[in-house]
């Protein structure tokens, strides 16, 4: 409405009632709130709709029907409607104003009919930006031993930007990972980005040595298996550089491409298994793999889903290295341990397969297997 743009760059107090706190600032402008505060580029949800509905102005003349409309995509026996108009097409708050526009309907070119939708109320409704959560990439001790100082160290994260069209053609692009693909590099100060840090899922990573040292090969005592897939490889990565500097301070011997090429399939310290759709696209960090793989300190599998015309993903290649040996030798000769990190319906495959493979040499079959995935998760 024309009488809240016209209060646009106005200094504004936001207060509130006693007991129901507000996610605003509690003096801006409407235009920086907008720009920096509210979600506006999230998209509705039903009861959102449903509390807009009020909000449409009965004198413009469609104003009725977009009242109706909007209370029409909040009721859940119309699932399938609010799908189409704002899932799959990823209309947003900004898209759901301009749509309903007997929202922002003022009659006259004097306002003498005011717009029903106030700032108190628009307020009210929008919801506020989200913190988004990002696993961190990579390992402190790394950062250290690269930069040569205990002072501090690097941080790195692993974003794919969300970006893609509609099927009617519309173009869309995630709020914080299109943000952080915009910034530029700086050399003096420091980047816009407020952010913490707190513990994550993974916890205990096993960095005891062996004892007696090994001859070759392994550094620590307990092997690990890590399985991701896209962007779920951030974690993984932090994990397996935070050993292998753990190792390279207190390893006094390193191998040549003759021995790492005599004892590829030895026990490693570290199996990665990867998955991405394509190499030549999304293939993280694979310079990274393939130097620790020569110096004997990883030991990578790769699932490239789109680069053949069977699709093969981490879950397979897991199960089929070594002929079908690798997941229940790593588990249980070796006490090795295993992290996941990506998608929730990747997961769940893997440790089906991580079950099935178990139960075909245990004993006890599927029961046992699910006893030593239960001790598994109990060490972290």
């Amino acid at each position: 409405p024309r009488r809240i743009l016209s209060m646009a760059d106005v200094p504004i107090e936001v207060t509130h009632l006693p007991g129901r706190p507000t996610p605003w600032p509690k003096r801006c402008t409407l235009r920086g709130l907008l720009t920096y505060c509210a979600d506006i580029n999230s998209l509705p949800e039903r009861e959102d709709l449903r509390a807009l509905a009020p909000y449409c102005n009965i004198d413009h003349e469609a104003g009725s029907d977009h009242r109706d409309k909007l209370v029409s995509l909040s009721e859940t026996r119309d699932a399938a409607l609010y799908g189409d108009y704002v899932l799959r097409e990823k209309r947003s708050w900004i898209d759901v104003l301009y749509d309903f526009d007997s929202i922002q309907y003022e009659a006259g070119d004097d306002n003498t009919q005011k717009a029903v939708l106030t700032v108190e109320h628009l307020l009210t409704i929008l919801p506020p930006i989200m913190p988004r959560h990002f696993s961190i990439a990579s390992s402190p001790s790394a950062s250290i031993l690269e930069i040569q100082s205990v002072d501090g160290f690097s941080l790195e994260l692993c974003v794919a930007v969300v970006k893609g069209v509609t099927p009617h053609g519309r173009s869309y692009t995630g709020l914080c990972s299109g943000y952080l693909s915009r910034l530029l590099p700086v050399t003096t100060g420091t980047l816009p980005i407020r952010l913490w840090v707190r513990p994550g899922s993974f916890g205990r990573l096993p960095l005891q040595p062996k004892s007696p040292p090994a001859a070759h090969g392994q550094y620590f005592e307990t092997p690990i298996m890590c399985i991701g897939a896209g962007t779920g490889v951030a974690p993984l990565r932090a994990l397996i550089l935070e050993r292998d500097a753990v190792s390279s301070m207190n390893k006094s011997h390193t191998f040549s491409a003759e021995e790492n090429g005599a004892q590829m399939h030895e026990a490693v310290d570290n199996i990665l298994v990867f998955g991405c759709r394509k190499k030549r696209a999304d293939f993280y960090y694979e310079e990274e793999w393939n130097d620790l793989s020569r110096r004997h300190s990883l030991r990578p599998l790769i699932a490239f889903s789109r680069d053949q015309y069977h699709k093969m993903y981490v879950q397979r290649v897991a199960r089929e290295a070594d002929d079908g040996t690798l997941i229940a030798k790593h588990i249980l000769e070796n006490e090795g341990a295993v992290y996941i990190a990506g998608g929730a319906k990747m997961a769940h495959c893997v440790k089906d397969e991580i079950v099935e493979c178990l139960a075909e040499t245990l004993p006890g079959g599927e029961r046992d297997a699910k006893i030593v995935m239960r001790k598994l998760a109990r060490a972290g």
